[in-house]
């Protein structure tokens, strides 16, 4: 299990909900071979708190404003392990009483333990990528566990009718590649199974 009190927030996102629609960033730098399909988010800077983080880091990929919605369950993951499981536990970080996140991911580096924090937000207007991210995919729960079952090209995605703002050059024949947060998400709507 994971002790906070000797771990150090390194990088925050947010799942935001847009009538339904989360968006999630594609890699215009491919992940071997395959396009990644990465969360909104990144490093925390200076005395950030992680919620902080997740709205700096938001609106600097996608120019949303975003606001904090209170999860039903906080969940862990050790992605350290093969197959990490998804485990409830109890959010006690005192410097972040207020907004409690949704997904905590931890794993080790350098002999330190680090987390990554998700946090549930909404936002009522479409995204803008930025010149950093160069293209967003707009995906309903039913998309999210398609994705997450088996690879699919960007083209089957797009053919099936999912939304996406696409700003930079993409090979759409290329398989997507869900990084960790997507597929957890897909496990946490699931029921975190």
């Amino acid at each position: 299990m994971i002790d906070l009190h000797h771990a150090r927030v390194n990088t925050a996102g947010a799942y935001v909900s847009i009538h339904g629609l989360y968006p999630f960033a594609i890699g215009a730098v491919l992940h071997h071979g395959h396009i990644p399909i990465f969360r909104l988010g990144g490093h925390r800077e200076a005395d950030e708190t992680g919620w902080q983080c997740a709205i700096r880091e938001v609106y600097e990929e996608t120019g949303l404003r975003i606001r904090f919605v209170t999860p039903h369950a906080t969940y862990w993951a050790d992605t350290d392990l093969r197959a990490p499981e998804l485990q409830e536990i109890q959010w006690d970080d005192a410097a972040d009483q207020d907004n409690i996140p949704l997904l905590v991911v931890s794993y080790r580096r350098e002999g330190k333990t680090l987390l990554s924090l998700m946090y549930q937000a909404e936002a009522d207007e479409l995204p803008v990528p930025s010149a950093e991210v160069q293209g967003l995919l707009l995906l309903d729960k039913e998309n999210i566990h398609w994705l997450c079952q088996e690879p699919r090209t960007l083209e089957q995605y797009l053919s099936r009718g999912g939304k996406a703002i696409i700003t930079g050059d993409f090979d759409r024949g290329l398989f997507l590649e869900p990084f960790i947060q997507l597929r957890l998400f897909s496990r946490i709507l699931a029921g975190g199974s």
